[in-house]
């Protein structure tokens, strides 16, 4: 039996059965070739085969050779074995799982995963190109092992001459909510102490460092709709009125300190750098009892143990983080009298602002600094007048549907003037839509000036043992998968979120070219409309326009915008992206 490797970028995913193209274009036969800047990953895709049913496949990344003396060694591949998942009749690579964690597309595990006649095997790649590999061409082989054979995979990579930061320019917020995570491992959810065992805050870490690995922070708001904060994510009070205060740190800090001050993530490839923005406790409920709400006992326990908040990261230098408070009450859900997200009445703003005068002189930016506290507001029905508002004076973060800051665009300005973020909360595809879906969200939010999004509303939705089976939802809300399945404490990301990861990084390096051309970022941003044949205008879509393809109210309307472009546009941007950020040379 003639076996047999070929290969694909990013945007080229190959069904296990035929190897047929589930995307546009089709796979090539070796050599692999790709470029990068440095600080950065490039990633490819393999499909192995044909195997017989006994048959293991691995990949092992050899050293890429380069200028003079220089090597890029095997050590910085990362492979991934992929896990299939049927949807509409079709099998789709989805689940990256680390080839060290199956020994490979393993019989065993390719039966687990129970594709029907599947004959090949399919990989993810993720090369790093660390910060101070000299630029250059590389080459070298790497080794796929199928069966009793041993086929030879050239490779071939470019080192471009810009270092990509370690930091995004945008706030990618995989927003979940606590405790979503221990559904995940039945061990966990069984057991009602769970949340101060020493598996679940591993278990828990494994999500942060997949997030961080990926460009993104895991946004894990700690308290449902009712107010209730999750045992564990505030720390224990005391006492009443301007006499409350937090009881004992130790715990909390012991929890979430290594989020805060970057050791969390202190060996991975991305580094040892904080969380970029976490939610708070602060809510109805928490510091003080809805009970008091509106009385001077409610506003002095907020501001007594907001001073002790304050005082206590200020003591811990957590200077790097934005500390987010993000009312997610609805009045909708019977608990409260107000809409504090996603209000449909005008009149439920008067909470934020009962709300802005107890944030004001106890976590605004004059009175906390260094540290950062941010007012943060979801909201979609009236976005459009919210953001022109007297909102504005002490509202932070505003958070929209996914068409909402254009629709709104003339404010923008005006709004970054004042260091206000904008963010959409998008649609970033399911697995039946091309993977240019999910590189588009952060092309379309750079494009239109705001500061971050939120891919899907919920990162997880599709977290547990159905979610690598059940193709009913077509992995819309999974771009993260949880170990449990193979018995591990690891979090694995989809296929969809490395794609994402990837064109953030070509952002990136638009957003640092901007500050190398003339004209800055309104000239880049010329060059990226030139090279897909998009005018200006087409960021905006009015709303008459986009009333057949989206619901403006809904908090991640379906976006049609990635159809605009095809997969060679996609990669013609990530290239230009290189080119703009080394100055406009190849």
């Amino acid at each position: 039996m003639k076996r047999t490797v070929v290969w694909g970028d990013d945007f080229t995913r190959l069904d296990p059965i035929r190897r047929r193209a589930l995307d546009q274009g089709a796979a090539a036969k070796p050599p692999v070739r790709l470029r990068a800047g440095r600080n950065m990953h490039v990633s490819f895709q393999l499909s192995v085969g044909p195997l017989a049913r006994d048959e293991a496949a691995t990949v092992e990344p050899g050293s890429l050779a380069g200028p003079g003396k220089n090597a890029i060694a095997g050590r910085q591949a990362d492979v991934f074995a992929q896990w299939y998942r049927e949807a509409e009749g079709r099998w789709y690579p989805e689940i990256c799982v680390p080839q060290r964690a199956t020994g490979g597309s393993t019989p065993a595990f390719r039966k687990l995963n129970g594709v029907p006649n599947a004959r090949y095997a399919g990989f993810w790649v993720d090369v790093f190109v660390p910060a101070d590999a000299r630029p250059g061409r590389y080459v070298g082989e790497y080794s796929v092992r199928v069966g009793p054979s041993v086929l030879s995979l050239p490779v071939e990579l470019d080192v471009a001459a810009p270092v990509l930061s370690h930091e995004s320019c945008l706030d990618m917020s995989m927003n979940n909510y606590a405790d979503g995570i221990s559904k995940g491992w039945s061990d966990l959810w069984n057991d009602p102490g769970h949340l101060m065992t020493a598996k679940y805050r591993r278990v828990e870490k494994n999500v942060f460092r997949t997030a961080h690995e990926h460009r993104g922070f895991l946004h894990y708001l700690p308290y449902g709709h009712s107010g209730d904060v999750r045992k564990t994510f505030a720390p224990p009070l005391t006492g009443e009125g301007h006499r409350r205060r937090v009881a004992s740190w130790t715990d909390w800090d012991r929890h979430f300190g290594g989020y805060l001050d970057g050791s969390a993530f202190k060996d991975t490839r991305r580094g040892p750098h904080p969380v970029k923005r976490f939610w708070l406790p602060l809510n109805l409920c928490w510091p003080s009892d809805f009970l008091k709400f509106g009385t001077p006992g409610y506003e002095a326990e907020w501001r007594a143990v907001g001073k002790d908040m304050v005082e206590h990261f200020k003591k811990k230098r957590w200077t790097k983080t934005s500390f987010d408070m993000f009312p997610n009450h609805k009045q909708r859900f019977m608990f409260f009298p107000w809409d504090a997200e996603e209000a449909r009445f005008i009149e439920d703003n008067e909470l934020q602002y009962y709300l802005g005068s107890l944030w004001q002189g106890t976590f605004d930016r004059k009175s906390t600094g260094p540290v950062r506290f941010d007012y943060t507001l979801g909201t979609t029905w009236l976005f459009d007048k919210d953001v022109r508002s007297d909102l504005t004076e002490f509202i932070d973060v505003f958070i929209g549907g996914g068409l909402d800051v254009a629709y709104a665009r003339s404010a923008v300005p005006g709004l970054l003037k004042k260091n206000r973020q904008l963010w959409p909360c998008l649609n970033s595809g399911d697995m039946t839509q091309s993977v240019r879906a999910a590189a588009f969200p952060p092309l379309m939010v750079w494009m239109q000036d705001a500061t971050g999004y939120m891919p899907y509303w919920s990162t997880m939705g599709g977290w547990g043992e159905s979610g690598w089976r059940d193709g009913s939802d077509k992995g819309s809300l999974a771009f993260l998968y949880c170990g449990s399945v193979l018995d591990s404490e690891e979090t694995f990301a989809s296929v969809r979120l490395k794609v994402q990861r990837n064109m953030l990084q070509a952002v990136d390096l638009l957003h640092m070219a901007a500050d190398k051309t003339a004209g800055g970022k309104a000239a880049v941003k010329r060059r990226v409309n030139q090279a897909l044949r998009m005018p200006a205008s087409g960021w905006y879509p009015s709303r008459k326009a986009d009333s057949g393809d989206t619901d403006r109210f809904t908090e991640e309307p379906p976006l049609a915008g990635w159809r605009k472009f095809d997969s060679e546009q996609y990669r013609g941007v990530k290239n230009l992206a290189l080119t703009l950020a080394a100055g406009g040379k190849q």
